[in-house]
């Protein structure tokens, strides 16, 4: 099922004090929205995007999603892969997303709801949700453990209970549901208060899953709320406009080439492929032992990219410290931010699993053996700034640690 997704910014902002609505207020120069709206395009997983926005400030929304859907510092690793619609909001929240349900194609079957005001939204955020809602939950909200007391209080603010908050969740968005399920909670809203989409499918019935949030899904209501997330985004940004050269080290079998395809598909970044490029040669029949000249080549084709500003990740085994230093040197001489990551898989029978039933996957190319790899020259990577065990982590949660070093 196509996923879509419904970015609500019709807010006005007024507990935050602002001369604008919230949507476009800046958080380091860049209204929120735009940033939100970066966020929803880096998660592969979406084909729609509507963003639902204030009637009176149509222009000034389209203007802050354009620079969201364009490429950043030369990169298309941001660049939009889903179109994005603005469609005016309502009076009420369930009017606004009313809006963006309408407006939503026939094709989308899951449809998350985001909160613009949640600006630093990590997408793995977004993928839990889409997860969990095609493995077969019909609603599915991302929350956080309560960690303060929590009293409940009458009209007269005296304490009448103490819940436990082992029970209690924070809930904060994209919210994800079934399409079928969140447009019969809209319609049979009926009356009372409610504060996110989650409550009106309580009311029908089926039950909410709740999968992991993120303290960096924060939700800008006031001044210092603003004031915490460009803290947060002063970190992030750190290194922004550089591009990223990521470099896998490892044995084959360990999960090098499924974990760049995985985080190429992310970033939408250039996959250099060793293997590839090693067998182009030999298929041309101008080498028959080509030696280091499929690393020569990655190295400058590498380099190529990252000088356009595009992120790359070198998918080879890095067997010793000259090739680990030539990619380093590939980073200096671009400019790029340098990410270097050792793979390994700890489980040995788990190894010799996958290296006996991977398939050839390149034209003429042979993937070595399992007693070819346990003889393979390779130097473990002492003091790796990142090592991940395949054996432990599958490729999401591989993926996932990587973005936690970016972060």
């Amino acid at each position: 099922m196509n996923v879509g997704v419904i970015l609500v910014a019709a807010g006005q902002g007024t507990r935050l004090g602002a001369d604008r609505p919230k949507g476009l207020v800046p958080l380091h120069d860049t209204p929120l929205v735009t940033h939100a709206l970066r966020g929803v395009l880096s998660c592969p997983d979406v084909r729609e995007v509507v963003v639902v926005v204030p009637g009176d400030s149509v222009e000034e929304f389209r203007a802050a999603c354009d620079l969201a859907a364009a490429p950043r510092g030369g990169s298309t690793s941001h660049a939009a892969t889903a179109p994005v619609t603005i469609v005016r909001g309502g009076a009420e929240r369930t009017d606004s997303v009313a809006a963006g349900l309408a407006a939503l194609t026939d094709e989308v079957g899951i449809v998350l709801v985001h909160d613009a005001a949640r600006a630093l939204t990590p997408v793995d955020v977004f993928d839990r949700v889409v997860h969990a809602v095609r493995a077969g939950h019909a609603a599915v909200v991302p929350g956080l453990p309560v960690t303060d007391t929590i009293k409940t209080v009458d009209d007269e603010d005296r304490v009448v209970a103490t819940p436990d908050r082992a029970a209690l969740r924070a809930v904060q968005t994209p919210q994800g549901f079934l399409r079928e399920t969140l447009e019969r909670a809209h319609a049979e809203a009926g009356d009372g208060p409610v504060t996110d989409d989650a409550g009106l499918v309580e009311r029908l019935g089926p039950a909410v899953h709740v999968v992991p949030g993120d303290l960096r899904s924060l939700k800008v209501t006031t001044a210092a709320d603003l004031r915490t997330v460009e803290g947060l985004l002063g970190d992030r940004s750190a290194h922004a406009g550089r591009p990223v050269l990521l470099v896998l080290a490892g044995l084959p079998g360990v999960g090098k080439t499924t974990t760049a395809r995985a985080w190429a598909r992310r970033h939408r970044a250039v996959h250099v492929r060793i293997d590839t490029l090693e067998q182009a040669l030999v298929r041309a029949d101008a080498f028959s032992d080509v030696g280091v000249l499929g690393y020569a080549a990655g190295y400058e084709l590498a380099a190529d990219q990252l000088r356009l500003g595009l992120w790359v990740v070198a998918d080879s085994v890095n067997p010793v410290p000259e090739t680990r230093r030539a990619w380093a040197q590939v980073a200096e001489r671009t400019g790029a931010r340098l990410v270097e990551v050792e793979l390994t898989c700890h489980d040995p029978a788990e190894h010799q699993r996958r290296v006996e039933e991977r398939p050839a996957d390149i034209a003429g190319h042979e993937p070595p053996g399992w007693d070819a790899v346990r003889a393979h020259d390779y130097r473990a990577w002492t003091g790796a700034p990142l090592t991940i065990d395949t054996g432990q982590h599958g490729v999401e949660a591989v993926v996932a640690l990587i973005e936690e070093a970016l972060e």
